[in-house]
């Protein structure tokens, strides 16, 4: 008799089990998310990269992801937000803040899960970390503008005047610039700044900062960071050394940059998702913050351009290339 309870216990916790994944495979099977991603990068690629993994670990292999990209055109980018709020999506993934407040504007009711946003309560997409109090959450990623310049001045401690590049006017470039003015301000040293437009002004800007500059800092927005090549080489030709934004931006030619795990926070915005398709609220889901792993350091570049690590900071380094 004991031995058939226990089957019988066992047995229906097995059922029990089963139908708590039916009823998982159900919440997401056939669902879609429409992933607006904004602009080609390969720190994006890494977070969509991330976003497979997280909804494959979750089981969500049947969730259907329409995915558009508008090369950060604002009529093209528009044109996805409005698609995508006219209905057919479960979830918006959304990447970037330019793009952010797009979708924003189109839609209040349908579910969006940001990520790759540096500032999402100064871009008024939420109205605290802890509680969005909207149809809007996701992972942001505040970017070590601060750290990064203080590196710069480990390494180059003579440098009296820094360029800065970034979008004027975007939601993200503007506080990011405005936090580095004033570190760079803090530390006694001067600043010169390239607005952009576009990302096909970043070479120019990086252009004008020539000669009048000891080094240059990206503070780092999304459509800079889409322009990022062109500048880095008119630094690398210049051989004036550049600091800050993403690892990409490391391994193109910057000395270094405070770095995320982009592949990590796509994963985190994959819970996100997840979470919000059975059945959680976006405006009492906290935005997750993932964890900063440290400095990734360009020695190659480094060494070329005559300069000298700090070895504490080289033995601290999460990555150098």
């Amino acid at each position: 008799m004991k031995i058939l309870m226990a089957f019988s216990l066992a047995s229906s916790t097995v059922l029990a089990l089963s139908a708590n994944a039916l009823a998982e495979d159900s919440a997401l099977s056939g669902k879609t998310v429409c992933v607006n991603r904004y602009a080609s990068a390969p720190v994006i690629d890494d977070i969509l990269k991330g976003m497979d993994a997280g909804f494959k670990a979750a089981g969500g292999e049947k969730i259907v992801q329409n995915i558009q990209n508008p090369e950060a055109d604002a009529a093209t980018q528009q044109t996805i937000a409005q698609q995508f709020a006219s209905g057919g999506c479960d979830v918006i993934v959304v990447v970037g803040t330019a793009a952010a407040q797009s979708i924003q504007q189109a839609t209040k009711t349908v579910p969006v899960v940001f990520a790759g946003v540096s500032t999402p309560v100064e871009a008024g997409l939420i109205k605290a970390l802890d509680k969005p109090g909207g149809n809007m959450t996701g992972v942001s990623d505040p970017l070590p503008v601060e750290s990064e310049i203080d590196g710069m001045l480990d390494i180059l401690p003579s440098i009296q005047t820094i360029g800065l590049i970034y979008k004027v006017g975007d939601p993200a470039g503007d506080p990011l610039a405005a936090r580095a003015t004033a570190h760079i301000e803090g530390k006694g040293r001067k600043h010169i700044t390239a607005g952009i437009a576009n990302a096909g002004e970043t070479t120019q800007a990086a252009q004008s900062l020539v000669g009048r500059v000891q080094a240059i800092e990206f503070p780092c927005d999304t459509t800079t960071i889409s322009g990022m090549a062109g500048a880095l080489k008119v630094a690398k030709d210049a051989k004036l050394p550049v600091f800050g934004c993403t690892s990409d931006a490391v391994k193109g030619g910057a000395i270094l940059a405070g770095s995320y795990s982009y592949v990590d926070v796509g994963t985190e915005t994959a819970k996100q998702v997840i979470a919000v398709l059975k059945g959680r609220d976006t405006a009492t889901m906290p935005v997750i913050v993932p964890k900063i792993a440290g400095y990734e350091i360009n020695k190659t570049e480094a060494a070329a351009l005559g300069l000298t690590i700090p070895a504490g900071m080289l033995s601290s380094a999460v990555k150098t290339y």
